[in-house]
């Protein structure tokens, strides 16, 4: 992943409606959060069209928990150097 794709997927607004793949192509590190929530989306064929909402409720999981969650999770990621010097 580039730099710049990497700065545009940090400013992605995830919701109830962002799919799983949009969320994993912007940031590939949430295979991991998901992997930890036994949710393979990685694997999944599922993966390319069910929304966030769709996934949860597949797993029995509170959508805005979820989402809550996923947030505090990429939080936690490293931030480019060069990201922050634009700041």
């Amino acid at each position: 992943m580039s730099e710049q794709d990497y700065l545009n997927a940090k400013a992605m607004k995830i919701n109830k409606n962002s799919t799983i793949n949009e969320i994993l192509s912007a940031y590939p590190e949430a295979k991991r959060f998901f992997n930890e929530r036994e949710m393979a989306c990685s694997s999944c064929f599922a993966v390319n069209f069910d929304t966030l909402e769709k996934g949860a409720l597949m797993h029995g999981l509170e959508v805005n928990v979820l989402i809550d969650q996923l947030n505090s999770f990429l939080k936690t990621l490293p931030t480019p150097i060069a990201s922050v010097q634009q700041k």
